[in-house]
């Protein structure tokens, strides 16, 4: 095996056009006469499995409290990832290792998380509605059914009969 191969097999490029997560970060209590009151520092960020990259986060960086606030499933990270930070670019900090760092206010903390919202891939599951709404459902179409057949089995008397002729 020569060198090539060895860093072709160790290296493998990471390509961030493909489905995966944007995650919602904030450190808390990172600023405000009272912590986290008036500005919340958040990291907007893409992962395949944001609870790792949390994992190296709070491995790798000073120590703070960081958690993740909100993450969505989109088909194209690194596009999804570009548009928030060009969205919100003046609430950017000015960091040296990183440009993924925001400061919000409160009105601009509500409109991160419905850009959120916006972007999401929602998947929908029959386990997402409530018991008693499929329940309560299912005896509804049953009893249309019910209703339904009964009318289509019924005898036609919309044909006029000949009536008896009287003999006598």
């Amino acid at each position: 095996m020569n060198l090539d191969e060895i860093s072709t097999i160790v290296y493998q490029p990471k390509n961030d056009h493909e489905p995966g997560f944007i995650y919602l970060m904030e450190a808390e209590g990172y600023h405000g006469l009272i912590p986290g009151c008036y500005l919340r520092r958040c990291k907007i960020g893409l992962s395949r499995n944001p609870e790792a990259r949390l994992d190296n986060f709070h491995r790798n960086q000073p120590p703070c409290n960081v958690k993740i606030l909100k993450t969505i499933y989109v088909e194209d990270m690194a596009e999804v990832e570009g548009e928030l930070h060009q969205q919100f670019s003046r609430c950017n900090v000015d960091l040296i290792k990183s440009q993924e760092w925001f400061d919000f206010n409160p009105v601009q903390f509500l409109m991160v998380n419905w850009e959120f919202e916006k972007r999401s891939l929602y998947v929908f599951r029959l386990s997402d509605l409530p018991i008693k709404l499929i329940i309560f459902s299912m005896i509804g179409l049953l009893g249309v059914g019910t209703v339904a057949g009964r009318l289509t089995n019924q005898p036609d008397n919309s044909v006029i009969q000949p009536q008896e002729k009287l003999t006598k």
